[in-house]
Order: C-alpha cells, then structure tokens, then sequence
C-alpha cells in the first residue's frame, strides 16, 4: 500500500499540467501513486499524462473517460486509488515538495481523519502572493470540531487541495463525489464534515493556488443556480443534522447570499442569452422563493464594501441595482487587471 493517493482530474490544462505533475513526482520520502484522470480533454492534456505515466509506470495511473466534470473525475480516481491517505490536487497549480510527508507526518501523530494546512494564493506570474493559515485549534473530538466549526469555515471549507483525507475514514462514512458538474468539491467537504470527529491543523503553506482567467467559475452556465442552490441546503441540511441550526444561523444565510451573489456573476456574463429584464426577474424568484427567509433576517453585517451594496440591493429588491454593480465591479476588475500587467511587463522589458 502506498502511503497517499494523489488523484488530479486533468481537462484542457496542457499548458500548465507538466509542472503540477512534476510537484507531485518531486514529494519527498513518501511512497505515492498519482492517478490522473483525463476527462475528455481536447487539447494535449490527454498525451502530456501518458508521456509521464510511460517514464513513470510504478507510480502514475491514468484514466481517460468522457468529459463528465471535475467530480466524476475524482471519484473515477477515488475509485482506483490504493493509499492510506487520499489528496486531491488541482492539474493548473503546484505544491512544496514537503506537503504529503508534512501533513503525513501530523496525521499520524494525532490519528486523524482530516488534516488541514496552509496555502499560498497567487497569479500566473507567481506574484501577488498572500499566505493563508489555518486559525485553528487541534481539534481531537466531534465536539471540539463542531464547536469550532465557525473558524473551520472561515478558512476555505469547501477546498480540496488544502487537505489531507485517510481513506479509511472516506470509505466507512461512504463519501464519494457525485454527478453535479459544478461544487461537487463542496457538496464532498459537507458530507466529510458531516461525520468528522479529528482534524489536525497544519499551520504552515505548501499548496500554491494560481488563479487563472478562464476558470470554470468565469463561464456561463445555465443551470448555476440550481447547482449552488444544492450546495445551501446540503449545508443547512448537514447543520440541522447536528441539532445546531440556531447556533450556524448567519452561516447557513451566507451561504443562501452566495448562491445570490453566484447567479449574479452568472447572469451579467457575456455569454448569457437572457434580457435585463430577465435577468432582474431571474434574481427576483431567487430572493422570494429561496433566499429571503434566510438572508434578510440572518445575514445583518457585511465589512466587505462591495458585498455590502450587493447586500442592500438584494433587501431593498433593486435587482437591476445588483446586477449593475456586479457588472461595473467585473469591468473594473478586468481593467486593473490589464493596466497591472501591461505596466509590469513594462519593467520587465
């Protein structure tokens, strides 16, 4: 048996891939595999995995399928994998060659069925860097998690890749990913959480997230909201399963505000058909039929200055308002963005 299974869903990501793979085969003493599961890629990606698995056979896997979305990618993965820990890791970013023996290292020592670490989030150049801990006690009991789950869910609770899972404790408490294109990351983390009782915390970064324009979350999709609305109530479900729904109020209205805010970056992307007229009465049957009950009564502050305006807008039923801001915020966004990079390439040449 390996001591982890590192599974990578791999799709149209030739121009990255290469260095995500080489941080995986760079893990100091550990044993590993690592199953890359080629879903349906149109680009190189599907070739760039085979080249590696050829000059590694003892250690890579593949697995080619028919484009069927990140989560059933994983599971194809999970499915194969053979390690006492299971780590997901993302095809288009990279990680310290210290991150599985590390987070092994501090599972073990805590017998643990999670543990949770750091990461460093920065742009394709490798710039803007901003270092993300965990602010977390050891958390060695069912109690001790859920007491404090509110820190637990401050530090990027649906993420993957800044977790180690023992496999053991997946396969007993049934966890799989599901048929959801999009969030099966979340919907896998709530039902981890569900049936958690030992997380050991991680202080120090070692997975470098690179944001990239183009991700899945910038394109338009039709059924976005039905597949984040899912999300909310597996949340609320799981929280009401604890007997804590009064406790995680404001946690469960954020979570219905994200499915608002998510929708409204959905409906003023280019590529949506939909009139402004219809996409105002879009927001409209989401505040009355979903979001209302939770979010006009439970979510009551908001630091961030954006979010707030948002916010209000949703209140005062000025969907218009909502997706205006959220247009000009994405412009605005954009042409910082451009001006950055053009004045830093500046001082490169």
């Amino acid at each position: 048996m390996y001591h982890v299974s590192i599974i990578m869903p791999v799709y149209n990501v030739s121009e990255h891939l290469p260095r995500a793979i080489e941080s995986a085969l760079n893990q100091k003493e550990v044993s590993l595999e690592l199953i890359l599961v080629n879903d349906g890629s149109t680009d190189q990606s599907g070739e760039i995995c085979d080249a590696y698995a050829k000059e590694e056979p003892l250690l890579i896997k593949v697995i080619h399928q028919e484009n069927q979305g990140s989560g059933p990618a994983r599971q194809a993965g999970l499915k194969e994998a053979s390690g006492e820990y299971i780590y997901f890791a993302d095809p288009d970013d990279y990680f310290d060659h210290t991150l599985l023996k590390d987070n092994i290292k501090h599972a073990k020592k805590r017998d643990a069925e999670v543990v949770m670490f750091g990461f460093k989030q920065e742009d394709s150049n490798g710039d803007n860097q901003q270092i993300n801990l965990p602010n977390l006690p050891q958390l060695e009991s069912r109690e001790d998690f859920r007491m404090h789950f509110r820190n637990v869910y401050h530090f990027y609770p649906y993420a993957l890749w800044n977790k180690l899972y023992k496999k053991d404790f997946l396969m007993k408490n049934g966890i799989i990913f599901g048929n959801q294109k999009q969030g099966q990351d979340a919907l896998f983390n709530i039902e981890v959480y569900k049936h958690l009782s030992s997380v050991a915390v991680n202080r120090h970064a070692y997975y470098h997230y690179v944001t990239h324009e183009g991700s899945a979350i910038n394109r338009y999709r039709q059924d976005r909201m039905d597949m984040e609305l899912n999300i909310a109530r597996s949340f609320q479900k799981m929280i009401k399963s604890w007997g804590e729904t009064d406790t995680f109020t404001d946690l469960i209205a954020e979570e219905y505000f994200n499915v608002l805010y998510q929708e409204t970056v959905n409906l003023v992307h280019p590529a949506c058909p939909l009139s402004t007229k219809e996409k105002a009465e879009r927001l409209a049957y989401l505040w009355e039929t979903q979001a209302k009950v939770w979010v006009l009564e439970h979510k009551k502050e908001e630091n961030n200055p954006f979010r707030k305006a948002l916010l209000n807008a949703y209140k005062g039923n000025d969907f218009r308002r909502a997706l205006f801001l959220m247009s000009n915020r994405i412009k605005v966004a954009k042409q910082y963005s451009k001006t950055f990079n053009s004045f830093r390439n500046f001082f490169k040449n």
